[in-house]
């Protein structure tokens, strides 16, 4: 009995192999996160400088005070600097967008997706994110650089 049930398992799992090779082969691999300089930010340093509201979507925008300040006096942010959006879904945390600036340049900028707990979101496109914010250049590659101008030191 033993060994019919091995041969059978043994069928079963050469049989998936071989239908499920031909699927894989045929079907386009899923995006993933591009290995990059983005680390995952102590996120207790940073200020909560506004929220954006979409639908059943609630994004927190986080960064520094220091960012905040260059931002205020027209200054590019510092080397280093994190930009976190949060992403809750009906209110259900879902995953943080990191940009972090990691170079002097205006636009070395680079993203990466986390899961809740700080790993790394690997079936997230970060091109994507770049390609959008590009549009962003004249203001840090952020949407909500308007935001960051205006806040005043209080929690949204």
């Amino acid at each position: 009995m033993k060994t019919l049930f091995w041969k059978l398992g043994s069928a079963a799992i050469a049989g998936l192999l071989v239908l499920g090779g031909g699927y894989l082969a045929s079907s386009p691999s899923p995006a993933l996160a591009e290995a990059n300089a983005v680390t995952f930010p102590p996120l207790d340093r940073l200020v909560h400088y506004t929220t954006v509201r979409r639908g059943v979507t609630r994004e927190h925008m986080l960064t520094s005070n220091e960012a905040l300040a260059a931002i205020r006096a027209g200054r590019p942010v510092p080397t280093g600097t994190h930009v976190v959006l949060v992403d809750y879904q009906s209110d259900v945390l879902h995953r943080y967008l990191v940009s972090q600036k990691t170079g002097d340049g205006m636009d070395d900028w680079q993203y990466q997706w986390f899961w809740p707990d700080g790993t790394v979101k690997a079936d997230e496109d970060t091109a994507r994110c770049y390609s959008c914010h590009r549009s962003q250049q004249e203001r840090q590659f952020m949407f909500t650089h308007a935001d960051a101008m205006a806040f005043d030191g209080t929690t949204q």
